[in-house]
């Protein structure tokens, strides 16, 4: 096969193995928010290309390395009290960055980002936890040249 069919599998692999974290778990008893037991529950998170007025803007799972960032953004709702929460960066099963970000009642949102470099280009996954280390929810995307 050329390098443009195999190009072309690729990508298609990753948009049907990288549905939407919504599409893929399946909803917890608390209606769809996966809750935490520090009182907070995560009721967004996308990947995006950028952030404007703190909204994410241009939702995606596949980043070209042309774009030279992704963003994972998250919102939490509701926030009893001061939390930190992390988003951990995974690159080919290898962590590329753990970032802490602290939350605060009643309803927070947050995110955080990381800058291409070449070697980036594969594919990636954030984990989006609390201060135990429990998964809320797995964000799955792919850099591609």
């Amino acid at each position: 096969m050329n390098s443009r069919i195999l190009f072309i599998l690729f990508t298609v692999t990753v948009l049907f193995s990288t549905l939407p974290a919504s599409a893929q778990d399946p909803p917890n008893s608390s209606g769809g928010s996966k809750t935490s037991g520090a009182g907070i529950a995560l009721v967004q998170a996308v990947m995006c290309e950028d952030i404007q007025d703190q909204l994410p803007q241009n939702p995606t799972v596949v980043f070209s390395i042309e774009r030279r960032k992704a963003v994972c953004f998250t919102t939490f709702d509701p926030v009893s009290q001061k939390t930190d929460i992390y988003h951990h960066w995974f690159h080919r099963n290898r962590s590329s960055a753990k970032i802490k970000l602290t939350l605060k009642p009643p309803r927070w949102s947050t995110y955080s980002s990381i800058q291409f470099r070449e070697e980036d280009i594969g594919p990636w996954r954030v984990e989006i936890t609390d201060a135990q280390g429990k998964i809320f929810q797995v964000l799955r995307f792919s850099i591609t040249e």
